[in-house]
């Protein structure tokens, strides 16, 4: 398929807050040196303004490198605002942690599209050593997760919102993998679509992707071909990886985000179509996470396919291309 360049990112993430209850050891939030602070809701308000107006269509992430929950009800009544104000594709990844009663209700009055709920293990051993808690008395362990997952799907069918995606994900490292087939066969058992994605080196903050550097036989970057990545203060990135904001296109306090993604992102989308990769920024040229946009679904169902590949492929170009070809072949239990 020939890429090309979009008016407008097809994916936009919007870090609501850089705040997290856990230090997980995949995170390249660990290592960041930029400050960890909260969007004002004024800000996020107007990126979504400029989004209903530019592209409804486009999927908008309310997080970035920290844990939108930790905002409580205020962050559904964001979220309720950005459906309220037409977008169509509202996409929530959660740690888990703060699946209240609460929380369960204010997420299922606020319109949210998709919710992924990222647990990466599925004993409360290994989850404790790829996301330990930062204060282990006041976060959920893992069968606490499980409880409040369990609690949202039995609310989900109880008030009729079939139409709410819910996803289970799985990024897979040294520490996990021997877990993965448990994981997803239990979850689909449960009527949930499970992803799973391979590990991703946020930009090289983490350590051990350098053997994924090259610049031969390097293809364009789907991180950077169609999404973009907004801070907490408005600085637009490199794209979603580039976590610590290591190469900054422009900022939306001072020109809108279809200026910055048409002018300086643009010419990096260009050098990649190009395949001059030489002459990128540090951050993207020495990046190993270059062809880690990818992730492999499984469906319980043909039904919950159909509609979960609907959502996926609304606005979308290249949905395709985001698809893990060498994902775990998974053992069904009998």
């Amino acid at each position: 398929m020939l890429l090309e360049h979009t008016s407008f990112p097809q994916q936009l993430v919007v870090e609501l807050t850089a705040g997290c209850n856990q230090a997980c050891i995949f995170c390249g939030r660990a290592s960041m040196v930029r400050p960890k602070k909260t969007m004002s809701p004024e800000l996020f308000k107007q990126i979504v303004d400029e989004v209903a107006r530019e592209s409804p269509s486009t999927e908008l992430w309310p997080t970035f490198m920290g844990e939108a929950m930790l905002l409580g009800t205020k962050l559904f009544d964001l979220i309720r605002y950005a459906k309220d104000a037409g977008l169509q594709k509202v996409t929530l990844n959660t740690n888990g942690t703060r699946l209240t009663d609460e929380n369960i209700q204010a997420l299922l009055d606020s319109g949210l599209d998709r919710f992924i709920i990222s647990c990466d293990a599925h004993t409360p051993k290994t989850h404790a050593i790829v996301r330990p808690p930062v204060t282990p008395s006041a976060t959920y362990g893992l069968e606490g997760i499980y409880a409040g997952i369990h609690n949202l799907l039995n609310k989900i069918k109880e008030q009729g919102r079939d139409d709410l995606l819910v996803e289970l994900q799985f990024s897979m490292f040294d520490e996990n993998q021997h877990e993965v087939d448990d994981f997803i066969n239990y979850w689909l058992e449960q009527g949930v679509v499970v992803k799973v994605r391979p590990k991703v080196y946020w930009s090289g903050n983490v350590d051990g992707g350098e053997e994924r550097v090259t610049l031969t036989n390097r293809k364009p970057c789907m991180w950077v071909m169609d999404s973009a990545a907004i801070q907490f203060n408005g600085n637009v990135v490199m794209c979603p990886v580039d976590c610590d904001g290591k190469y900054v296109a422009g900022n939306i306090q001072i020109q809108p985000l279809k200026e910055i993604w048409g002018g300086a992102l643009r010419w990096m989308r260009e050098l990649h179509l190009q395949e001059r990769f030489s002459e990128l920024p540090e951050v993207c040229r020495s990046c190993p996470d270059w062809e880690v946009k990818k992730a492999h679904p499984y469906y319980p169902n043909a039904e919950l396919e159909a509609q979960y590949t609907k959502f996926l492929n609304l606005g979308r170009t290249y949905s395709n291309l985001h698809l893990w070809e060498n994902a775990p072949k998974v053992t069904a239990e009998g």
